[in-house]
């Protein structure tokens, strides 16, 4: 076996050698092709974004860099990117050169190689890119809150007087008219006070009445006494007996008279107590929360039940201070409800109080209810639309244009062909748009599609 192996090489070393006596040195020479004219067979991951496996990446199955310079991209305009496209594009060769299978064309280009011509350079073509303004303008923004509903009538009823609950005539949940009975107190005992305050107070009344005309009947004598004063049947002491008589029976009077008052305040203030033990709604609206139940027995000021005007509300929401300034009472706003309903609403009131922390101020507002508008809860949370106009000019541009680096922030501001990157101070954001603190001008031209790969900066070519 190894001798037959042996055989073989010496064979094929003798043929090689007569080939190259009898066809010249010439013919073992190979021409490689054009590096540009191979690897047209898609990346592992260009292979993976060729979802119709046809071995192109098509502009709809393009992302990123692929699609922004898709045109530039594709050299054969055959709607499709192969390998060698998406290399020479990156790597800076350009479009891949086409494999010259004539050797007639060949010799030609040799020749002409040959003769000294250089070829072409070729480089990264210029990034496409779309461009912006940076604009100074009164800003006009909606903003967009989180507010919450507040009842503006809603309290817990109290008892106001001690006693056992002898009824509740409602549950939670139910609603209640302005009037109506909500709990009713055991008012036996106070129904016994009152017959024995009528007892006393008709007891003190006849006593007032005989005092009344023991008076009357004093100063009666008291006058005749006066009529016989020259007579000789008129008598000093008697006299002077029937003026201190008058004087007692006077201030009896009185006193009875402040004893039947107090009798009378006295059944004024039983008759309240039975008016107090049976508790009714101060305002129309719903009972939420039941805090009592039948032979609980209860002191003056214990809770009874939660009652809540539902059909009286008002939004309130906490704006930044900062904004503060470009709001105004009567200022229309929008709700929206978490079924995608939206409410007017409008600006009743800046409360001036400022929450340190947050660095906000409570602002009221009223919202425009239909019949059809879906029932709003208390404390329940809703969006405001809140339309927000700046006092002075804001320098602003596209969100696209700023990049966000470990640096800061930058945009790629452009001058004629060139592009050049820019560090820029970025404030608030105005709908799509940023507020723009310091870096920028009104009227210069940033890159807003395209600057991803941009680096440091470059030629650009822009497109609309």
């Amino acid at each position: 076996m190894r001798i037959t192996v042996e055989i073989t090489k010496i064979v094929h070393s003798s043929f090689v050698i007569l080939l190259t006596l009898f066809f010249g040195t010439s013919m073992l020479v190979m021409t490689p092709k054009p590096v540009n004219a191979q690897g047209k067979e898609l990346s592992e991951r260009g292979k993976a974004a060729d979802t119709n496996k046809d071995g192109l990446i098509q502009e709809s199955e393009a992302r990123g860099p692929l699609a922004a310079n898709f045109d530039d991209m594709d050299c054969d305009k055959n709607g499709g990117l192969d390998g060698a496209e998406i290399s020479g594009f990156f790597s800076g060769s350009g479009c891949p050169e086409k494999a010259i299978k004539d050797s007639g064309k060949l010799k030609t280009a040799k020749k002409i190689t040959s003769q000294g011509k250089k070829p072409t350079p070729r480089g990264r073509p210029p990034q496409a890119v779309k461009l912006g303004d940076v604009v100074s303008k009164l800003s006009s923004e909606t903003y967009q809150i989180v507010g919450r509903v507040v009842a503006l009538q809603s309290g817990v009823l109290s008892a106001r007087i001690s006693g056992t609950i002898n009824l509740v005539s409602v549950a939670v949940g139910e609603r209640v008219k302005k009037g109506s009975m909500v709990a009713k107190l055991a008012a036996g005992r106070l129904i016994t006070e009152r017959k024995r305050a009528v007892a006393l107070l008709n007891r003190q009344n006849a006593v007032l009445r005989v005092q009344k005309t023991a008076l009357k009947n004093v100063k009666r004598e008291l006058s005749r006494m006066k009529s016989l004063l020259k007579s000789a049947a008129f008598s000093r002491a008697r006299f002077e007996d029937l003026e201190g008589l008058v004087s007692e029976k006077t201030a009896q009077v009185l006193e009875k008279n402040a004893q039947v008052a107090e009798a009378l305040a006295s059944l004024e203030r039983i008759d309240i107590d039975i008016r107090d033990a049976t508790i009714r709604a101060p305002f129309e609206g719903i009972i939420i929360q039941k805090h009592v139940e039948v032979g609980t027995y209860v002191n003056t000021g214990a809770p009874i039940v939660t009652l809540i005007n539902d059909r009286l509300l008002e939004i309130e929401i906490d704006v930044p201070s900062a904004r503060i300034n470009t709001l105004k009472t009567n200022t229309l706003a929008r709700i929206i409800l978490d079924n995608g309903d939206r409410v007017s609403a409008v600006v009743r009131a800046i409360i001036p109080r400022e929450d340190l922390r947050t660095r906000t101020r409570p602002v009221r507002l009223r919202p425009e209810v239909k019949p059809t508008t879906k029932p709003f809860a208390d404390n329940q949370a809703v969006l405001v639309e809140l339309p927000l106009t700046s006092d002075r000019p804001v320098l602003t541009v596209s969100k696209d244009a700023v990049i966000r680096r470990a640096n800061g922030n930058v945009v790629y501001v452009v001058n004629g062909a060139t592009a050049s990157m820019r560090s820029v101070r970025v404030g608030r954001g105005i709908g799509d748009h940023f507020q723009i603190l310091s870096g920028l001008k009104a009227g210069e031209k940033v890159v807003v599609r395209g600057n991803e790969r941009l680096g440091g900066g470059g030629k650009v070519r822009v497109v609309r």
